[in-house]
């Protein structure tokens, strides 16, 4: 859950940094020569061969490996192969399968998950994978700060240990979504030792899971490499490698331009650039090189909204909300293969509801919104109340994406003036925590609802200073639902009232695309986007 931003359709992921703010994630768009599946489409080439490595064109140094500390994209694409977890998700079924858990039952209230773990599994420093690591794991989990993948055990009770492979974790409610959580890397499985570290220090890669792929180094704004774990023999159920990874190293070189990663990808210093950019991903179709695509479930790219000064007025967030041409930014910033927001998730996230009605483009009901709420436009255009210009500041992690300007454009119309404010990642951490913004665009990407409660709960991190409202309830019984019919209509509710009280900006649905040579076989996207290289192959 994101900063990097390389190109023209960067937007916030969920990123859960030391300093607890959220980053960007690059969307790109669908058009593709693979399957959709995430899975690659190189040529086929034959039986796996061991060996090689295999160079990652990044977007950017993530900060901070740690996945108790960050869900940020450019952090989980590298440490998903470090650390294995309970169960994966089929992201073509979105079934929750085994992994280190052979086995689970739930209580009839939703509040108590008892889980058996497989034998044989040690972490890369030896140590066993037992029920007491599960513990410590989500013990010291439960203390960091209450957002990206902490928020997933709020209201844990603790974890009971049976035996040496049987555990019960206890939450003091029933909670829907901690089967889904437990096959994402932020609720991966550490070693004790790692726990003796200081959180800065787990940062910079002190910790060991149970993955594929251990840390050979991690040199700040350059690379990070992975070298092979041999031993390796327990992979998740959906893995078609059943022993240790192909690869002897991974490298996870920055490189924060996109095309500066796509000019590496065509010379061959890298064999897969991240985040290709709509207007870069025809030449990768054929001549040696495929795309890797999947669509990102769970919230849309959004103008993200900070419920203070002007934007405490809900007509004027309503004004933004209808304000903005969602058909045209697609036709005119991506391609054809972007569509424009029909709700708050991305309709591949489970209990999806299509909200376009609440969306239209109606820029004389804006209009009408902002006059309402005292805002006149001025012979400059720009709309004035009480002697103050009607001035947003949009706080962006540098690089600036050319779709933010288009944006801008399309609120000026309305006779808002935005001020696009690009600052290094570091600083852009700093300020949106402080609160230092009108605007920033944060989207999360995982395979369930729940990253609502990320996002909107006012108990939560509230970035964006929401008040204390129904939408808090909503967002407690879609965590707490026993069925799937209340689930979702909890869902259905908490995306109504979000809309309705424009306490968000949904743009469009994008996906990742990466470009990757045929050289690389095996590679693929989870269900929730993050690289898979357990199976990747060079030729």
């Amino acid at each position: 859950m994101s900063r990097s931003r390389t190109g023209p359709n960067h937007f916030d992921r969920l990123s859960l940094r030391p300093a607890l703010a959220l980053l960007a994630l690059a969307f790109t768009a669908t058009a593709c020569s693979g399957d959709g599946s995430g899975t690659s489409a190189g040529a086929a080439a034959g039986p796996p061969r061991d060996g090689g490595t295999l160079v990652v064109g990044a977007e950017a140094d993530p900060a901070c490996l740690d996945p108790q500390q960050t869900g940020q994209l450019a952090a989980v694409d590298i440490t998903r192969s470090m650390v294995d977890t309970l169960t994966d998700q089929d992201p073509k079924t979105g079934k929750i399968v085994p992994w280190l858990a052979k086995s689970w039952t739930q209580s009839a209230d939703g509040r108590d998950f008892t889980f058996v773990l497989r034998d044989g599994v040690t972490f890369s420093d030896g140590k066993p994978v037992d029920a007491k690591a599960v513990k410590l794991t989500f013990d010291n989990l439960i203390k960091q700060p209450a957002n990206g993948a902490p928020a997933y055990i709020r209201g844990y009770r603790g974890t009971t240990v049976k035996d040496a492979h049987t555990f019960t974790v206890r939450f003091d409610a029933p909670n829907a979504q901690f089967l889904q959580a437990t096959s994402g890397v932020g609720l991966g499985i550490l070693s004790p030792a790692g726990f003796e570290k200081s959180n800065a220090q787990r940062c910079r890669g002190q910790f060991h899971g149970s993955g594929p792929y251990v840390l050979d180094h991690y040199t700040a704004n350059q690379e990070v490499v992975l070298k092979r774990r041999k031993d390796y023999a327990w992979p998740s159920s959906l893995d078609d490698n059943r022993g240790a990874g192909h690869l002897d190293q991974v490298k996870f070189t920055f490189v924060s331009e996109a095309g500066a990663r796509t000019s590496a990808l065509s010379s061959g210093q890298v064999q897969v650039a991240k985040s290709v950019q709509p207007t870069d991903q025809a030449q990768f179709k054929g001549n040696g090189f495929h795309l890797l695509s999947k669509p990102a479930p769970g919230l849309v790219p959004p103008l993200s909204l900070n419920h203070v000064g002007a934007l405490a007025d809900e007509k004027v967030r309503k004004a933004l909300l209808v304000g903005i041409d969602r058909e045209q930014l697609v036709d005119t910033v991506f391609n054809s293969s972007y569509k424009p927001a029909t709700s708050v998730l991305a309709s591949t996230t489970p209990y999806y509801t299509d909200d376009s009605d609440k969306l239209g483009y109606d820029p004389d009901g804006a209009a009408r919104l902002l006059d309402e709420a005292g805002w006149k436009k001025s012979e400059d255009g720009i709309r004035v109340k009480n002697g103050k210009q009607l001035t947003l500041t949009w706080l962006i992690p540098a690089p600036m994406p050319p779709v933010d300007e288009y944006v801008q454009q399309q609120l000026r119309k309305l006779g808002v003036d935005v001020k696009l404010k690009a600052v290094q990642p570091a600083a852009y951490v700093e300020q949106q925590q402080k609160g230092q913004f009108d605007i920033t665009a944060v989207a999360v990407t995982r395979a369930d609802p729940d990253v609502l409660r990320n996002i909107f709960y006012s108990k939560g991190s509230n970035l964006w200073h929401l008040p204390a409202s129904e939408l808090d309830t909503y967002l407690e019984q879609e965590a707490s639902a026993t069925d799937d019919k209340a689930r979702r209509e909890a869902v259905s509710k908490a995306t109504d009232w979000i809309l309705d009280h424009a306490d968000t900006v949904p743009l469009y649905e994008g996906s990742l695309v990466h470009g990757v040579s045929d050289q690389v076989h095996g590679l693929a996207l989870d269900a929730s986007t993050r690289l898979n290289l357990h199976d990747a192959w060079v030729g």
